[in-house]
């Protein structure tokens, strides 16, 4: 798969794309705070946008 390419990703997809993507940084992570459920979940994302997430 083109590590570029947008996906929705919902729940536990989510948390195990950032682990992936951020790796040993971590991330923050806060179901309460929507923006990234908003923005995977909901509509598709991309690898950059759930760096941003990255601690």
């Amino acid at each position: 798969a083109d590590p570029i390419e947008l996906s929705h990703l919902c729940g536990s997809h989510l948390v195990d794309a950032l682990y992936f993507v951020c790796g040993e940084r971590g991330f923050f992570y806060n179901p309460m705070k929507r923006g990234i459920v908003e923005q995977c979940c909901h509509k598709p994302c991309s690898i950059y946008h759930l760096e941003g997430y990255c601690d």
